[in-house]
């Protein structure tokens, strides 16, 4: 059941008006939501999928109550004890399927040449996403930072919750769970948000990456691709990644404000970033917050981390050292977060070497800027950081996009071998519209395009422009819906002839 078609449309819909109708029964929409959880996840990766995912659930929920028993009689080395065997477990089970497939892959082949037949290996759905929360859970109740839930199925729900279990955002326990034991009331403007939202999610998904992603995988494929046409390749990519992704989580949200529950955001304009550290302060944040959280400030606050910065004889590394030890960790695993291959490892590495880099040269940059007299407020010194971070940030993306790290380099020779600003021609003189698309749908992608770089800059300018909407009289309103939903309908991206893509980061 992917979230672009028409079945989880219905699906949805349909759980909202139980859910509101059973608003009036004690504990009503905490079962709608319990069997929505339950039909959603065995309808898109099957019952051994949602009998993996309870074991995951029960394991974590159990560790919690052990946890906050220790934690309750001051038993600090048992809690403690407790808490890393629930993580270790977390990891494991996560690392198994994450590292363990493609290796199972081989297994299975060897097998089967035996004449041993073994059965497909199935990776739980938002194994990546509820693995971090159920993390996060445990070292809360460690930390004395909110009790334990003594209810399977209030946490069965909370874990589960299917509008977010595919492709996040991470929701953490003490912020989402308390909504699910609340009654919610049905809200015309709610809902009406809601839809909103989900409609803006799906024109990025269906309209822009979709039609972004039949041209980029065309180019990718073609083997005499190089210079400036692949370079192009990867930058239309670095847009689609951020549709797709961005689009995935409005319909998330979307659905969720109409079941009246608040999500934690997970982009804020991230095409205006003027840093790679801002980048990832605006880019999937829920991420961001959980690395922060659970594993930045740890390192930077560790007894041994600070013993050994002490003995740095340079007082400005000194005062930098944790800092920057603790970005190279948190890039790194993100890169792996991202995928099992040494591509996604040197992903996270190329990341944590500018994210680092800012920290170590930060004050020698300052004094850079001061001697060539750069005015840091100019309107084109901001242009030209973004422009610089959104190509920086497109290089990077050659790992994510190569299924390995020699496809990575070996298109990154294709590209700059023979790079040439003169081969931008090729963007006006229909070589184009020889990988999928014609020059209707080419101008129809860009007009896209254009509309993410627009609609990112008036949020960064704090124009609200759900609520503008709703403030306009009801024809007006009306006829924008219509306009949304016909553009779904009649510029996605469907038919036989394409080969309907999933969510990238629910890949991830």
């Amino acid at each position: 059941m992917e979230l672009k078609s028409l079945t989880y449309v219905v699906f949805a819909l349909a759980v909202a008006a139980l859910y509101y109708g059973a608003g009036a029964v004690k504990y009503g929409q905490r079962i709608v939501l319990l069997a929505a959880n339950l039909v959603f996840i065995a309808a898109t990766s099957g019952k051994k999928s949602l009998a993996i995912i309870t074991l995951c659930v029960a394991i974590s929920f159990f560790a919690g109550l052990c946890i906050e028993k220790a934690v309750l009689a001051n038993q600090k080395s048992r809690a403690r004890r407790l808490f890393w065997l629930d993580v270790i477990v977390s990891l494991a089970i996560l690392c198994y399927f994450k590292f363990f497939k493609d290796t199972f892959v081989l297994l299975q082949g060897f097998l089967a040449g035996r004449g041993i037949a073994v059965s497909e290996l199935l990776s739980p759905i938002g194994l990546s996403y509820f693995t971090l929360t159920m993390i996060a859970y445990a070292n809360d109740i460690y930390h004395k930072k909110h009790p334990a839930e003594h209810n399977f199925l209030n946490y069965f729900v909370f874990i589960t919750y299917f509008p977010s279990i595919v492709q996040g955002p991470i929701n953490l326990y003490k912020k989402t769970a308390p909504q699910f034991k609340l009654r919610h009331q049905p809200s015309a403007e709610k809902i009406t948000m809601g839809l909103q939202r989900s409609l803006w999610g799906y024109i990025k998904k269906v309209v822009i990456a979709d039609r972004i992603g039949i041209l980029v995988m065309a180019i990718l494929k073609d083997e005499a691709a190089g210079g400036f046409l692949l370079f192009w390749a990867m930058v239309l990519y670095s847009f689609q990644i951020y549709a797709d992704f961005s689009g995935g989580i409005d319909v998330i949200m979307g659905l969720s404000e109409m079941l009246d529950i608040s999500l934690t955001e997970n982009f804020r304009a991230p095409l205006v970033s003027r840093s790679i550290t801002e980048f990832w302060q605006r880019w999937h944040m829920s991420l961001g917050e959980f690395m922060e959280k659970y594993l930045y400030y740890p390192i930077v606050l560790n007894r041994s981390v600070m013993k050994f910065s002490k003995r740095i004889h340079n007082s400005y590394l000194k005062k930098v050292f944790s800092a920057t030890l603790a970005s190279v960790v948190v890039f790194v695993l993100v890169g792996i977060w991202h995928g099992t291959g040494w591509n996604y490892v040197v992903y996270g590495c190329y990341q944590a070497f500018f994210v680092s880099t800012a920290v170590l040269l930060g004050p020698w940059y300052k004094k850079v800027r001061a001697g060539l007299h750069i005015n840091e407020n100019a309107a084109s010194w901001k242009l030209f950081q973004s422009l610089r971070t959104f190509l920086i940030l497109t290089f990077g993306r050659f790992f994510i996009r190569a299924k390995d790290l020699p496809q990575a380099f070996s298109l990154m020779r294709r590209t700059f071998r023979n790079f040439s600003w003169r081969q931008i021609y090729v963007l006006f003189d229909g070589t184009l519209s020889n990988y999928g698309l014609d020059c209707k749908n080419i101008q129809l992608m860009y007009l896209g395009i254009l509309l993410l770089i627009a609609v990112d800059i008036l949020h960064e300018r704090k124009v609200k422009l759900r609520e503008t909407l709703c403030r306009q009289d009801v024809v007006t309103r009306f006829v924008i819906y219509l306009l949304a939903v016909f553009a779904i309908v009649i510029f996605g991206i469907y038919g036989p002839e394409f080969s309907s893509s999933s969510f990238i980061y629910q890949e991830f």
